[in-house]
């Protein structure tokens, strides 16, 4: 018989340069939550986009113990736990839980269910940048036991918070090898590209794509730029909009 997928998920995610890494995480011990040691600007603080997770159920006839609709509640639960505890680590702007990476976040994280059993668990995470650079891309494996599942065991502590932090403290080090330059600039790649896509014909030019895909700067529009400053307006709006969405993920 099958143990509980949904609550069983235990894994780490994330660090290193782009190249896909397996890492087997020990969860005998939970890490600390790291925070930025100085004070982010305001125009270096990135915002994040948790992408719902890809349950990884394409192949479910191959076993006959995966259970469609559990993996995906499962999916969403993942990236809502991610999302809480990198807001709680203080070190970004927004960080929202997202239906798709088209939703123009400065960082999107991507992640894949390769296995989860409730007793093993295995990820694959991916982080983006709005230029359309990798950050970080690592699959992350582990085994929880049955002590994880006890009652009293969860009001004291989420049996997974071991693999939300690790992810967490990963993406801040990914975040902290980008230069001062590189982060005002994700920041406004993701301005131009919703910019681009409420009027295209009035900030086609501002952006370019490169030889490998990835979007650069061009120009930009003058602060006091009325399209710009609608543009503003608009991108406030949807952000509204988005966070009256966070609701719907919580579990």
């Amino acid at each position: 018989m099958m143990k509980p997928g949904f609550w069983g998920t235990l894994l780490i995610v994330l660090w290193g340069l782009p190249g896909c890494v397996t890492e087997t995480v020990k969860s005998t011990s939970v890490p600390a939550l790291k925070s930025p040691i100085l004070t982010i600007p305001e125009a270096e603080l990135l915002d994040l986009g948790i992408v719902v997770f890809d349950p990884g159920i394409k192949n479910t006839e191959e076993d006959p113990f995966t259970y469609p609709e559990l993996r995906k509640a499962e999916a969403t639960f993942i990236a809502t736990k991610l999302a809480e505890v990198l807001t709680e680590q203080g070190a970004w702007g927004a960080v929202r839980v997202v239906p798709d990476d088209g939703q123009f976040s400065d960082l999107s994280v991507n992640g894949t269910i390769l296995k989860s059993d409730g007793e093993s668990l295995s990820l694959k995470v991916q982080v983006t940048d709005s230029r359309g650079r990798l950050l970080l891309d690592k699959k992350y494996s582990d085994t929880t036991s049955k002590y994880a599942y006890q009652q009293n065991t969860r009001e004291k502590m989420d049996p997974f918070l071991t693999v939300y932090r690790t992810i967490a403290n990963e993406i801040l080090a990914s975040f902290s090898r980008l230069p001062v330059l590189d982060r005002r600039t994700i920041r406004q790649v993701t301005e131009m590209r919703f910019a681009q896509d409420f009027a295209e014909e009035a900030f086609r030019e501002y952006l370019h794509k490169d030889e490998k895909g990835q979007l650069r700067i061009r120009r930009l529009p003058a602060e006091n730029d009325p399209m710009l400053t609608r543009v503003r307006e608009l991108r406030q709006r949807h952000a509204i909009f988005i966070d009256t969405l966070q609701g719907h993920y919580t579990v």
